[in-house]
């Protein structure tokens, strides 16, 4: 079975992919078609903005039949970011873009922790919601979380693994940030992880 993953984030594919591993499912991206996908994310919220992404790759699927396509064929589209309390959930949606486009990952991580100066309060957590989406009248949400605490600077925002603000949300109960995490720890008890994993039970 082919998965369309609407979204362009090699990243996410590559956690979609070993969370939802499986020797009869593949997942595939606009990209791996040939296909250019960047739907404007207009939502107020991060199920708002799955369901744009799912509804216009459906779109897409449906009108270009590009090979491997078949109709029926599932699409997976996730809208995810980092909410901090003391900044009011900020970034949230806007996590990818925070600070403006032309900002690196490392910058926005920059961004959140000069907003958040030396404020006691560092309780923060990810967001992920995950659609599997079938067509307009058909589709099922899973929404999770992963709770942790915001580091107190950059000297402390440790790890190569992960992407975007995996470096700077550190998890107490495992003593390292979710960037010092392994791919198999990661997805297990990740926001991703956790949404897909719930995802995975409806048509596996």
């Amino acid at each position: 079975m082919i998965i369309w993953f609407a979204s362009g984030n090699l990243h996410k594919k590559k956690e979609l992919s070993q969370i939802l591993s499986n020797n009869t499912l593949i997942v595939k991206s606009p990209a791996d078609s040939g296909l250019e996908f960047a739907p404007e994310e207009t939502g107020d919220s991060f199920v708002e903005n799955a369901l744009i992404k799912a509804a216009a790759l459906y779109s897409m699927l449906e009108e270009r039949r590009p090979d491997g396509y078949s109709p029926g064929s599932p699409v997976i589209a996730d809208d995810s970011g980092l909410c901090v309390d003391a900044l009011d959930g900020r970034p949230g949606i806007h996590s990818a873009y925070y600070g403006g486009l032309e900002l690196n990952s490392k910058e926005r991580n920059t961004l959140v922790l000069s907003e958040l100066g030396d404020n006691p309060m560092r309780n923060a957590h990810f967001v992920c919601a995950m659609v599997l989406y079938y067509g307009p009248d058909r589709f099922y949400i899973a929404q999770e979380i992963l709770e942790g605490e915001i580091a107190k600077n950059m000297q402390l925002a440790r790890g190569l693994g992960g992407f975007g603000y995996d470096p700077i949300l550190y998890l107490p109960e495992f003593g390292r940030t979710v960037a010092e995490l392994s791919d198999k720890e990661k997805n297990t008890i990740s926001h991703r992880g956790k949404a897909a994993s719930a995802i995975r039970r409806m048509f596996c």
